[in-house]
């Protein structure tokens, strides 16, 4: 088999050969080695990174509906806290708090789901962190609709 390549390459093989200290048709003979194998074993490389991708991707699953259950008892929490709330406001105080409770969690459940359903992209981070400030921006949107 002939190959021809560039003079520019051919002295870079013979420079390269020179400094390892060995013959220019065993770099070269190595080089189509390489290219073979890469060539052969790219089909299988697909294969590979599935098989070590799929148990990465099961904890990664396992820690997601970790996080949701914790998040659902969270949530369960608050709403039966919220609850409890309510009933000591009737039970201690008598209706007229619990109906004025019951106007402030009312309230507070509009703007915290304004918060939720708010496009965060054009929010500044003291409006993102300053959750108080929100019932102002609430009040004035409230009012234009």
């Amino acid at each position: 088999m002939v190959i021809r390549i560039p003079r520019y390459k051919k002295k870079m093989i013979e420079n390269i050969a020179k400094s390892q200290g060995r013959y220019e048709v065993d770099l070269i003979r190595s080089g189509i080695d390489k290219e073979l194998n890469i060539d052969l074993y790219q089909d299988k490389m697909e294969e590979l990174i599935k098989r070590i991708l799929k148990p990465v991707e099961e904890k990664i699953d396992k820690f997601l509906k970790s996080q949701r259950k914790i998040n659902a008892k969270f949530l369960r929490t608050i709403a039966i806290s919220a609850y409890l709330n309510s009933e000591v406001m009737k039970n201690l105080l008598g209706d007229e708090y619990y109906e004025r409770f019951n106007k402030m969690l009312n309230s507070a459940r509009k703007k915290a789901n304004y918060y939720v359903s708010k496009d965060t992209e054009g929010m500044s981070k003291e409006d993102l962190y300053d959750f108080y400030n929100i019932g102002d921006i609430y009040r004035e949107e409230y009012r234009n609709e």
